[in-house]
């Protein structure tokens, strides 16, 4: 019902968004694979740049002690720990995930985040016998969600569509050396910022013997966890910094209309610049 609204509400957007794609003088898309897969962009390719999404690192702080065992009170399992965090929503795939628990007896799964599949997805987890396993938490205050980030032992993200372009959520897990189990989505981000057997796992999207299948190997090889945390954390420092980000932007607008008198230590507010640009 969800995706069949959507799709006309779409058909509705269309022309409008062509117009603003025609006008654009330059079109960003955060990964290769999702500008080579969208239909939307194929006219446009020649004026497209791929610049990912990036994340002030002085932001994702380490959490204090309070807050450390706040996080561990929530925890309260000794299995190994798997986090989740994004909207309760459809592309989002959380029943995957509740799921493939059920054949994981070696995790524990925190779910954080507010939506539409909320009370569906605490009724399946009622329905399988988790409640001691999986907890669907609802919506958390920033420093809280890094507490968990920074005391889980990896990040899932087991997302069915691509409407899951990028999956931001992935670049807080890499700051706090966290591996991830992500799906790898066609002509999503994802498979990109996750380097398979590097910085995470990519699985099957929609498939819950998948997902366990690679969540056991994480809960049973803490080096491994351990030794693709720190290749995340490095693989954040090196592509995913905001200043990194923002000097790729910078070189972008100085190209299409050269902005004079701008150095690395000015803050330029450019929402006045005639410059028409399209972030997608």
């Amino acid at each position: 019902e969800i995706d069949s609204r959507m799709a006309i509400a779409y058909r509705l957007y269309r022309p409008f968004e062509q117009y603003l794609l025609g006008r654009a003088a330059s079109i960003v898309t955060t990964s290769r694979s999702y500008l080579v897969s969208s239909k939307a962009l194929s006219p446009w390719r020649d004026k497209c740049q791929v610049i990912p999404l990036g994340l002030d690192s002085m932001r994702l702080k380490m959490p204090d002690l309070d807050l450390r065992n706040w996080a561990e009170g929530i925890w309260r399992q000794k299995t190994t720990r798997v986090l989740a965090i994004g909207r309760l929503t459809y592309y989002k795939g959380y029943e995957v995930l509740v799921k493939a628990a059920a054949h994981a007896s070696n995790i524990s799964v925190l779910i954080v985040g507010e939506g539409d599949r909320k009370r569906q997805l605490q009724g399946l987890i009622g329905e399988l016998g988790l409640r001691g396993r999986v907890t669907a938490l609802g919506f958390l205050e920033e420093q809280r969600l890094h507490a968990l980030l920074a005391t889980c032992d990896c990040l899932c993200l087991p997302s069915v569509e691509r409407t899951e372009a990028f999956g931001l959520v992935l670049l807080e897990a890499m700051r706090y050396s966290k591996p991830a189990v992500a799906s790898d989505v066609r002509g999503s981000g994802i498979g990109w910022v996750v380097r398979h057997k590097q910085t995470g796992l990519l699985v099957r999207p929609g498939d819950p013997i998948d997902l366990a299948r690679a969540l056991r190997v994480m809960a049973e090889i803490p080096e491994l966890r351990k030794r693709m945390g720190k290749a995340a954390a490095e693989r954040f420092d090196k592509v995913f910094r905001i200043d990194q980000v923002a000097r790729k932007l910078m070189a972008m607008y100085q190209t299409i209309s050269p902005i004079k008198g701008i150095n690395h230590d000015t803050k330029c507010l450019l929402s006045n610049h005639q410059t028409q640009l399209l972030l997608r």
